[in-house]
Parts: structure tokens; C-alpha cells; sequence
């Protein structure tokens, strides 16, 4: 079997002999099982109740569809936007609303603001990039 120049990994791997689709499985399965152990040994720690992840999964979607779906680079550049946005909003906007306002109601509109701020974030980029900062490319 010869290979052609730009091979993919998949056909590379392919001419060793390995038989890819048993291997897939097998890597699907030990991350499957590492992820029920860590829930096991995180139960006794955590109060488990329905829905325990909804808001760091929330945050995960802002933060790749921000990026980009598909694209790690943007992952990373829509995680630390999405901190960023969020620390400053929190660290900030209560201290300029201070200036315009009676410290009670700058203290709860910038929560209240600074709680929005993501996805204000993420609205202005898909309106400005469909795709996300970082598309992925397709092959």
C-alpha cells in the first residue's frame, strides 16, 4: 500500500495494520470509564443532584461558540475572553456605575450587568463573525 503525499493521520495509521475502528471504540470506552470514576469518587465531595453541571457547561458552550466550533486556537482565545470580560465586569463595572448612581443600585445593576456581559460578548462577535472568532477548517 502506498501512501500518497498528505495522508491523513487516520490512513497513515491504517498502513501500519491498525485496525482504527476497534481502536476508536476502545479510547471511547476507557474515557467513558474514567469519566464515571471521577463521578464516583466526586459524589461523596459534591452534593449530586440533576443538573449539577449546568452552568460550567453554559460557559463552555459561550466559550466555543465564541472561538469557534471546531477550533481549539479559538477555544482558547474565547476562554480567556469570556475571564476576561467576567472579572472586569465584576472587578469594574460597580465602581464606574458608582459614579452615575446611589452605591445600592450600582452595586446590583452591575451584577446584574456583569452577569450579562458574556453573552452580550457573544452576541456583538456572531453578529460581527457567524462563525466564531476562529473557525474551524473543513477538510
Amino acid at each position: 500500500m502506498q501512501i500518497r503525499a498528505g495522508a491523513s493521520n487516520r490512513e497513515m495509521i491504517a498502513a501500519l495494520g491498525v485496525n482504527i475502528r476497534p481502536l476508536y471504540t476502545l479510547v471511547f470506552g476507557l474515557g467513558t470509564l474514567l469519566a464515571g470514576l471521577a463521578g464516583v469518587m466526586a459524589g461523596p465531595i459534591l452534593a449530586v443532584e440533576s443538573g449539577m453541571g449546568e452552568s460550567i457547561l453554559i460557559l463552555t458552550f459561550v466559550v466555543i461558540v465564541i472561538g469557534g466550533i471546531g477550533s481549539v486556537r479559538g477555544a482558547v482565545v474565547g476562554a480567556l475572553l469570556v475571564g476576561l470580560v467576567d472579572t472586569l465586569g465584576r472587578a469594574f463595572l460597580p465602581v464606574l456605575l458608582r459614579l452615575f448612581l446611589a452605591s445600592a443600585a450600582a452595586d446590583s445593576i452591575a451584577a446584574s450587568i456583569a452577569s450579562m456581559a458574556i453573552y452580550i460578548l457573544m452576541a456583538a462577535i456572531l453578529v460581527w463573525r457567524p462563525r466564531g472568532l476562529f473557525p474551524a477548517h473543513s477538510s
